[in-house]
């Protein structure tokens, strides 16, 4: 099943929307999460790679199998 009901959300939103119980997904690669730190309680799913290169099948497959479709998630 795809993931649908795209939005922007507004930093200011977020606790909201971890109270209904998303899930964050953190997409930034692992010199940005040492050069900033990592959100706690994310799940690390790099999307672009250090060429900036992506697999977006592979990740959506991974990101099945991290958070149930019918879940709402947050991206960094």
């Amino acid at each position: 099943m795809a993931r649908k009901n795209y939005k922007q959300v507004d930093s200011r939103n977020v606790p909201a929307f971890l109270q209904q119980g998303a899930a964050i997904i953190d997409v930034r690669r692992s010199d940005e999460w040492r050069s900033t730190g990592i959100v706690a309680g994310s799940h690390l799913l790099t999307f672009f790679d250090d060429y900036g290169s992506c697999q977006p099948e592979e990740w959506l497959r991974q990101l099945d199998q991290l958070v149930p479709v019918e879940q709402p998630l947050l991206l960094i």
